[in-house]
């Protein structure tokens, strides 16, 4: 009423907004008190351009005044001030904020909390933590230049405003390095901390939920201060709230905040506000790499905030007050792990990661062992190849922590696409490649082969022996006596699924000095051939079980492919020409200006895929030769190589820019021969096996995967996924096995 008193008497005298504003820019102060009454719209105040006029009565806020002045000009200023704060659209807030965040602007407002006004301090309060979230770098100086003292009076206020901006103030200004966060902490407790904490205590069990977060924050934080091993009512009431809200996903608003504060609990933040806690954990692990490190987020390696040697004494001292609580706390967070919100499971691989590191410090067997129990289901699913470097780094960080000791006998349980994503990482992190040892000796394989980082070029059987050849120069042989293990199947029309080969225990390796690059068997197979580009071809034999090395041909240029019918082998090279080694090994060289990419023996003939397109066909019997050109003349398809060529069932199909089939009888003819499968321009078939109703083509541009085509009605109907680049196909029976650039071997059979 007195208000709208004072505003018809203004009226009267033919005051308007206006000419208030001009008072106030005049340095009449009293005049925001009258502009705060009047109660001007956003839009009016804004046009009135009033914030340096606002802010100057503001920052002199120590002039003497009336007592009798319930609202003074510096409290009306800043209540106006609040309004261009928060009342207009993102970016016209934030050029508000740009005008006030400076440190010249700030270390007169600081000076404001001084006094007693409470509704000048809630109003301080709500611009200074704008100003912290517009701009983190302000809390260096608001830090080291703020008394805390009357915020911490209106965190004892009974009015919920007071409180609700003292908890958003005391989250932003605790935002900073772990060792300026301890000394606020310490100077909060010199105002009674144990007042404090029975307030924050109240705020928890009675405020809105995401105020019960922020005060749960800060108890805990003044609760860990005391180093107390057993914990206090105030830190298990305090984490217990952070748990449950975790765990719930009836609020996602409060379940991020309380992950986010959890997340960074044990951690620290840059000067900036923003978590440093992953990178200083990134750290841990062991990441050296400039390259690699740029793949993780904007992180200033070189910020002096990750070398505070304050975040791990802070951390031990975090562990040891809630890891008491452990069971229902792991089993929170495993909760957290599998939420569908990215920032929830992340901040919760985060908080796994730093207890972890504390646990293995102290060595806790028994909670150890309990935590792998609860956690690494969870943990695994982050190594994946394709997620973020830091996830991955972060998960094997903990599975280093957790899995040691006892814990190391759960790996038996996951696949081999836990060594596999452990694998990829070893170059990144000593803790990958560690883990990898142990995973090598305790997972029992269910694909053929290791993860030993060396391609497998070739594959065959041999005497009911399955065999690969290696980059290493190494030749692998396996068991496959059952089929097991089955892989997620991608069901298309056809109702096909599939499932992974498993292998025996491997029988042994025998290793020549390069690549092995290519397998044959001779006639009537009695003798396996490979082919390498160490400059020889051998000849092996099996010999009371084992492969043996029974010779040795030197050749002048590395191996690429080999073929064999009779006493003669066919080889190919890098160079132009097939050469053909007799009985004698004396070695000659046919199709000079061809340059073979591929080749198949099949009833005394040898087809021949050649780099300009061209397919070769060779009667071996009397040496006679016929070719079928490119389809076209022109040079980019001269230039298209055939990369594959099979003979099924009397039709021969080549596969390069595309796959191509025709009856042996007819594919002399330019009319026999069509396309089965064509792809868009520039995509090339870089292998390709044939079985049973089936074409497997593996192409250039998706290395990693098999599409699965019907032979009669040249229909794609599904696709099978590697996991990493193919090297190299077989088909056989009516499997399909690959091999891949990391030495595994997959192998599917249709259901």
């Amino acid at each position: 009423m007195e208000n709208r008193s004072l505003i018809e008497d203004m009226e009267r005298k033919g005051l308007r907004l206006y000419h208030l504003a001009s008072a106030l820019k005049r340095n009449v102060h009293e005049a925001a008190i009258l502009i705060y009454m009047i109660n001007p719209s956003p839009t009016e105040i804004k046009a009135l351009e009033l914030l340096p006029a606002l802010l100057d009565v503001a920052c002199n806020s120590n002039e003497r005044l009336p007592v009798s002045l319930q609202l003074t000009p510096p409290v009306a200023s800043l209540l106006i001030i609040e309004v261009f704060i928060t009342a207009f659209d993102y970016n016209t807030n934030n050029m508000h904020l740009a005008a006030i965040s400076s440190p010249a602007v700030l270390s007169k407002l600081v000076a404001v909390a001084r006094n007693k006004n409470s509704d000048e301090i809630v109003a301080l309060a709500t611009i200074l933590v704008k100003c912290m979230q517009f701009d983190g770098k302000c809390k260096m100086f608001l830090s080291q230049l703020t008394p805390l003292a009357p915020f911490i009076h209106l965190l004892r206020s009974k009015e919920k405003r007071s409180k609700f901006i003292a908890l958003q103030f005391f989250s932003e200004i605790l935002r900073i390095p772990r060792t300026s966060a301890v000394s606020i902490l310490h100077q909060i407790c010199e105002s009674g901390r144990i007042n404090v904490m029975h307030t924050l205590m109240n705020c928890i069990q009675h405020l809105q939920p995401e105020y019960k977060v922020l005060a749960a924050n800060l108890l805990l934080q003044l609760d860990m201060l005391e180093d107390s091993s057993g914990g206090s009512i105030f830190g298990d009431e305090a984490m217990e709230l952070l748990l449950q809200s975790i765990s719930s996903e009836e609020s996602p608003e409060i379940q991020i905040l309380s992950a986010s504060v959890l997340s960074n609990l044990g951690g620290t933040y840059a000067w900036t506000g923003e978590s440093y806690t992953a990178a200083w954990l990134v750290n841990k692990a062991g990441i050296l790499s400039h390259k690699q490190r740029n793949m993780i987020r904007n992180v200033d390696w070189a910020d002096k905030c990750l070398q505070d040697g304050h975040v791990d004494a802070w951390c031990s001292r975090v562990v040891r007050s809630i890891i008491k609580t452990s069971n229902f706390f792991f089993q929170a967070l495993e909760k957290g792990l599998q939420s569908n919100i990215k920032s929830v499971s992340e901040d919760c691989l985060i908080v796994i990661t730093w207890i972890g590191c504390e646990i293995a410090k102290t060595n806790p067997n028994n909670i150890r062992y309990l935590a792998c129990e609860i956690l690494l289901s969870g943990i695994q699913r982050f190594l994946r190849p394709g997620l973020d470097l830091e996830e991955r780094l972060l998960a094997c960080l903990s599975l280093y922590n957790y899995a040691s000791g006892k814990g190391i006998e759960k790996l038996i349980n996951y696949s081999e696409g836990l060594r596999d994503s452990l694998r990829r990482l070893s170059s990144v992190t000593w803790m990958a490649e560690e883990l990898l040892k142990v995973t090598d000796y305790f997972l029992p394989a269910k694909s053929a082969g290791q993860n030993c980082n060396e391609a497998a070029n070739a594959l065959i059987y041999y005497k009911g022996h399955f065999y690969s050849g290696h980059s290493d120069g190494s030749i692998k042989i396996d068991r496959f006596s059952k089929l097991a293990h089955i892989l997620t199947a991608e069901i298309y029309d056809l109702g096909m699924g599939h499932q992974e080969a498993n292998s025996d225990a491997g029988m042994g390796c025998q290793r020549t000095q390069e690549a092995v690059t290519c397998f044959t068997l001779s006639e009537p197979g009695d003798t396996l051939l490979s082919g390498s580009t160490d400059r020889t071809i051998r000849v092996w034999q099996m010999i009371q079980n084992r492969l043996e090395c029974v010779e040795v041909i030197e050749t002048k240029e590395p191996i690429h492919k080999i073929a064999t019918y009779g006493k003669k082998i066919f080889a190919t090279t890098p160079n132009r020409g097939l050469k053909v080694f007799e009985a004698s090994r004396t070695v000659k060289t046919i199709c000079k200006s061809k340059r073979v990419t591929c080749m198949e023996e099949s009833q005394g003939k040898l087809y021949l895929g050649c780099k300009d397109s061209s397919i070769q066909e060779l009667d071996i019997t009397n040496n006679q030769k016929q070719e079928i050109k490119a389809s076209s003349n022109r040079w980019w398809t001269r230039h298209k190589p055939i990369n594959s060529i099979h003979v099924y069932k009397d039709w021969l199909y080549s596969a390069g820019s595309a796959v191509q089939c025709s009856h042996i009888k007819e594919w002399r003819k330019p009319s026999g021969r069509h396309k089965l499968i064509k792809r868009e321009k520039g995509t090339y078939v870089q292998a390709m096996g044939v079985a049973e109703d089936f074409i497997y083509v593996n192409f250039k541009s998706s290395p990693s995967i098999i599409e699965i085509w019907l032979r009669e009605t040249q229909r794609k109907i599904g696709r099978l996924s590697a996991g990493s680049k193919i090297t190299s196909i077989l088909t056989a029976n009516d499997f399909i096995f690959c091999g891949t650039e990391t030495g595994l071997i997959k192998g599917w059979i249709p259901l």
